[in-house]
């Protein structure tokens, strides 16, 4: 992590808890339901990631320096960091990146232009680490935001011991092409109707 977007020194972080999500156990509002089913929101998936993370380094406060941007821009070209767009009649809404290292994602930052962008982006990730049976989504500290969508702490103990299990096997990560966040994607990403909704974003692949 950096201090400051300012200054380029970085530092690690190894908390005594750390906040997780349970995979297809995301809190989903149903508000936000209706509107993603209202609005037929595209995710696309690698499709600009110096945008994304470019974006969440944009605002007063943040811990992403120049040094960790080129980090990560780095690591995206080697292929461990990702990124989800999400998209509103062609615009770019919001978003988030991360890193995949096994069968663990290990979201480091979301931004929103219109409400609701970072949440939706969620709601894309949850749907495609479900998909591809991964084992963790590390979110690392929690917040009021990622509480209200089902984000738990658990010992720092207890994170080492399931990323070392889950990093025992891989798996891939995303699609090529644009997906529309519809109704099977929210049913694999909160768990419900798990089996069906896998079996029929299948087809859409």
């Amino acid at each position: 992590m950096g201090d400051h977007k300012d200054n380029d020194q970085i530092f690690w972080c190894n908390p005594i808890t750390r906040a997780v999500i349970p995979i297809s156990k995301l809190h989903i509002s149903r508000s936000l339901k209706k509107l993603c089913l209202k609005k037929n929101f595209e995710f696309s998936i690698n499709n600009d990631f110096s945008t994304i993370i470019s974006n969440c380094a944009n605002r007063e406060e943040t811990w992403i320096n120049k040094s960790i941007e080129n980090i990560y821009n780095k690591l995206h070209a080697l292929g461990y960091a990702h990124s989800i767009e999400v998209w509103e009649e062609k615009k770019l809404i919001g978003g988030l990146y991360g890193v995949a290292i096994g069968k663990v994602f290990f979201a480091e930052s979301m931004y929103s232009k219109n409400p609701n962008g970072s949440k939706i982006a969620l709601i894309a990730l949850m749907g495609l680490l479900a998909f591809h049976k991964f084992s963790l989504l590390d979110v690392q500290f929690m917040t009021d935001h990622l509480k209200t969508m089902g984000a738990q702490e658990i010992s720092r103990s207890l994170f080492l011991y399931l990323v070392k299990k889950s990093n025992a096997s891989k798996t891939r990560f995303g699609f090529s092409s644009l997906r529309i966040i519809d109704k099977n994607l929210i049913d694999i990403a909160e768990s419900k109707s798990l089996v069906t909704g896998i079996r029929k974003f299948k087809h859409q692949v």
